[in-house]
Order: C-alpha cells, then sequence, then structure tokens
C-alpha cells in the first residue's frame, strides 16, 4: 500500500491556511468599517440625548426666572472654563460647582441662579478626565468638548442672525445655511458639536435639532 507524500500533504496545509487568512482579511474589511459606523451613529445617537437632557434643564431655569441663562460670550459650553474654579455653563445649571463648594457670591453663576436651584446633574462621564488635555470639562459622548450653546435670546421664538450675527465654529467647522437656516430654528435651545470622524473635507455636526 503506497504511503501518503508528506510534501504533498504539508503544501495542502499551506494552501488551507492561506484560504483561511484571506476569508477573514476579506471579512474584516467588511465588517469592520460596518462596527466603527454602528459606534459612530450610537455616540451621535447619545450625544442628541444629552443635548435634550442640557435643554430641558435650561427650560426649567427659564421657568423659574423667565429668562434664559447668559453663559459665556464664546457661545460655548465650556466657555470660561478651565480645569478648576469657575465654570459659568456647568454653575449656572447646577447651582454650585464643580467641586461641589456653593457657589461664589457676586458671581455670574450665583447671580443668575439666585435661588441656587439644581436644574441638572451632571454625571461623571459628561467631564473630561485627568489624563486630557484639560480635565473637568463637559464633553459629549464622542469625547468632544468643544460644543456650542444657542439660545433664543430676545424671545422671540427662534434662533437666528438677530441672536447671533456669526453662529460659533466648532472643531473648527461652522454650519451651513443648510443647517441654519437665514428663517433661522424653529426652537429655543439649540446645541451642536463636531460629529464622530468629521473634519474639513468632511464636515458634519451633531445637532439637537436633527
Amino acid at each position: 500500500m503506497p504511503r501518503p507524500d508528506s510534501r504533498r500533504r504539508a503544501a495542502f496545509t499551506i494552501i488551507e491556511l492561506l484560504t483561511v487568512i484571506a476569508v477573514i482579511g476579506i471579512l474584516a474589511a467588511i465588517l469592520i468599517p460596518t462596527v466603527s459606523s454602528v459606534r459612530r451613529s450610537a455616540a451621535k445617537a447619545k450625544t442628541k440625548v444629552q443635548f435634550s437632557q442640557w435643554a430641558a434643564a435650561i427650560e426649567s431655569f427659564r421657568g423659574e426666572y423667565g429668562y434664559y441663562p447668559q453663559f459665556d460670550s464664546s457661545n460655548k459650553v465650556n466657555g470660561g472654563a478651565g480645569s478648576t474654579g469657575v465654570h459659568p455653563f456647568h454653575d449656572i445649571l447646577a447651582g454650585r460647582q464643580r467641586d461641589f463648594s456653593p457657589l461664589a457670591s457676586g458671581s455670574t453663576a450665583a447671580s443668575q441662579n439666585r435661588k441656587r436651584i439644581a436644574f441638572y446633574s451632571f454625571g461623571e462621564g459628561e467631564f473630561t478626565g485627568t489624563d486630557s488635555t484639560v480635565a473637568n470639562l463637559l464633553q459629549d459622548a464622542s469625547g468632544n468638548t468643544d460644543i456650542a450653546v444657542l439660545v433664543d435670546r430676545n424671545l422671540d421664538g427662534r434662533i437666528d442672525s438677530n441672536d447671533y450675527p456669526t453662529f460659533p465654529a466648532v472643531g473648527g467647522l461652522t454650519p451651513t445655511s443648510a443647517d441654519i437656516p437665514a428663517a433661522g430654528l424653529r426652537l429655543q435651545v439649540a446645541f451642536y458639536a463636531q460629529a464622530p470622524g468629521a473634519d474639513a473635507s468632511q464636515p458634519d455636526f451633531v445637532f439637537s435639532w436633527k
């Protein structure tokens, strides 16, 4: 009875191995972009929920005091804030400072939120960690800290150029007229941030109203 040719068997095994590797490569090429896309979509959805919660807190502020809070002049969530001390957006809505200390008498936050009401309780995951360039800043689900916040300043039922002659850029990207029409937005509180993976060549945003 003839004995199997070990060289032919080895060659066949190598071919099988290369075939398996090729199949794995093809599957990876298909699945990795899909997984990345799913993660980006999930992060955008989570950020929109976060923006909705912040907007509800701002509306509660207005319901209590009859006006919208005035945050930093940059119209950014983290405007006027460092890793410690004053954080206008947080302090006004939380009714306290980030380290849980009371609002300083005479501060911008204290003069606006006079009753020190906690309109929103910021979770630990909403802040950047100590390993970040600047710790303790508010971030969205994608880790963005450059987040625009807009309110209907003149209370005419829309956010438009009468409220903001220039809308702030986030991540170096500025919304276009397709995003914010010349007639404005028919809402009174809005947020937006750069979308995951977006850049100047492929601008994209997470809008609270879309």
